[in-house]
């Protein structure tokens, strides 16, 4: 169909293929600037929608809608530690948003921060997103909530920093933002991280949180089950390293309720595929009904043989395996004790989060809940672990 057969339908209310496809991709892109603004896009009649698309192919700006209000810190009723702050702490994993893509928003976290000494956080997205089904009555609000779904979204990286970019600059330089959305058995995954460091130059310091072998989660995920041997991720592993960035994988040491030792071959082989990625593991492989005796080994001989490793301790592997009365009552043989010495032995390679998801309520206690260990420490080692050795990995902008 010629342009002017096309204009003739137009005229007469018939919308040509070609209008249809242009109009469908500039929508896209309209969505794409209202989630960019911190919020998906509302819904609307068609006239809206084609109105919006139809500003944006004749190149008039179009606004995104405001973000979200989040709850004032004033009114987000926090849980107060008992504890009285004593240690400056950066928190090295920190979820911006929950399942549902949803937020208490910065003010609340900084001021939930203030109330426990936590100076900076790392901060990301959450790569997963809930899914409600028709037949479900009740909204979801966790991975776990029901049988439901999860999907890969990339949006949230988008969510995350937009927020960060709206608030105060003394508010962004306590945050350090990390690209969390990408389906990592995706081997164009690496394309979309390197396409948003472009688009958000000096802008984010590392990589992750990414999923693998994550029980119940990843088996939820639409996809097959993510493996950190993969070829999409060697490829992201390659791009870190050239660009200087760490990156913070989960993955688990075993399946759930399984005492033998299946993936950590996985990490091993993540970690000698490129010796210049810096890898930080997550709650050194632990997760629910993953229990494993002697932990605290097994992680010594992996910092003995990589260089390229470095861990964090956050979650419930501090609950389940370092405290005395552990949850579930499992005992895998190493007490407290036994952990602070391997970080007395290692020094540079611990680091603590909070692994907080979205909201702030109990966000004191999950930081001061580390006291006892760090107290057990000297106080240097105490330092580097809740402090400096995350400061010193993460990428640093002049």
């Amino acid at each position: 169909m010629d342009d002017d057969q096309a204009r003739t339908d137009e005229g007469k209310g018939v919308l040509s293929r070609r209008r249809f496809l242009e109009l469908a991709a500039a929508g896209a892109a309209a969505g794409a600037l209202g989630m960019m603004g911190g919020c998906a896009a509302p819904q609307g009649d068609a006239s809206q929608a084609q109105a919006g698309a139809e500003q944006l192919l004749n190149g008039r700006q179009v606004e995104p809608p405001a973000a979200p209000a989040n709850p004032a810190p004033d009114q987000l009723a926090l849980t107060p530690s008992d504890e009285t702050i004593r240690y400056d702490v950066v928190d090295s994993h920190l979820h911006y948003v929950d399942f549902l893509q949803q937020t208490d928003g910065y003010e609340a976290l900084v001021a939930a921060m203030d109330s426990c000494g936590v100076s900076q956080a790392v901060i990301f997205g959450m790569a997963m997103a809930k899914q409600w089904d028709e037949d479900a009555d009740q909204k979801p609000s966790y991975y776990l909530s029901n049988d439901s779904r999860c999907y890969y979204y990339s949006g949230t990286d988008f969510i995350t920093i937009e927020q960060l970019k709206a608030q105060p600059v003394e508010v962004q330089a306590r945050f350090l933002p990390f690209i969390c959305g990408i389906n990592p058995n995706d081997r164009l995954a690496v394309d979309h991280i390197a396409q948003l460091l472009d688009m958000y130059p000096d802008t984010f310091c590392g990589i992750g949180e990414l999923m693998s072998r994550h029980d119940d989660l990843t088996a939820l995920t639409y996809g097959e089950p993510p493996h950190l041997d993969h070829p999409a991720f060697f490829a992201i592993f390659d791009l870190a390293a050239e660009r200087g960035l760490p990156v913070l994988v989960h993955h688990n040491i075993t399946a759930a309720n399984t005492p033998e030792v299946l993936y950590l071959d996985e990490l091993k082989a993540a970690l000698a595929h490129n010796r210049d990625a810096k890898i930080i593991w997550a709650h050194i492989g632990i997760s629910r009904r993953v229990e494993v005796p002697h932990l605290a080994s097994i992680a010594d001989g992996l910092l003995s043989e990589n260089e390229n490793l470095w861990i964090d301790i956050s979650w419930i592997v501090y609950n389940y395996y370092f405290l005395e009365e552990n949850p579930d009552g499992f005992e895998d043989g190493d007490s407290m004790d036994d952990w602070a010495a391997l970080m007395e032995k290692w020094p540079d390679r611990f680091m603590v989060g909070t692994d907080k998801v979205g909201h702030w309520e109990t966000y004191p206690g999950e930081v001061t809940k580390y006291y006892a260990l760090l107290d057990k420490l000297a106080p240097e080692t105490a330092r580097k672990i809740c402090h400096d050795n995350i400061l010193g990995l993460v990428k640093r902008y002049a």
